[in-house]
């Protein structure tokens, strides 16, 4: 049971820390919207 609480914590603690989760998904997104719009576009895309 007590294995069980503290498992529960660490991961309520990992969740509520990682506020970089969010930019590295930005970041991706990102990436391939520019990907996208070189392949349609063609030339520099949008960066």
């Amino acid at each position: 049971m007590a294995r069980t609480r503290l498992f529960a914590l660490a991961a309520a603690a990992l969740l509520a820390l990682s506020a970089c989760g969010p930019v590295i998904v930005g970041a991706g997104g990102a990436v391939l919207a520019d990907k996208v719009a070189e392949d349609k576009n063609g030339g520099d895309g949008l960066f």
